[in-house]
């Protein structure tokens, strides 16, 4: 199921670690990036944003998010992926 509208990141990525391979979504392990039960693809990353109380949040997202984001994709073509994440 597609995600609504995709909400740009008010916060800038720090870094972007992927899942090697994707995992299922499953209990609270869910797409950070859509309402609870609005995506079902498999989650094939972590992304890590700083917020403005310098804290970083894990935040896991699918494949249609990552390729639908402005911010992530200039992330990614600027600095690349990071380490794999351990889910």
């Amino acid at each position: 199921m597609p995600h609504s509208a995709a909400r740009e990141m008010r916060r800038p990525i720090l870094s972007i670690h992927p899942y090697v391979p994707a995992i299922e979504q499953q209990g609270d392990v869910i797409c950070s990036m859509a309402s609870r039960g609005d995506c079902d693809h498999k989650l094939i990353a972590e992304v890590c944003p700083e917020f403005s109380d310098g804290t970083t949040p894990r935040w896991w997202v699918c494949g249609e998010w990552l390729t639908s984001h402005s911010s992530a994709i200039a992330h990614i073509t600027t600095n690349g992926f990071q380490v794999p994440a351990v889910p």
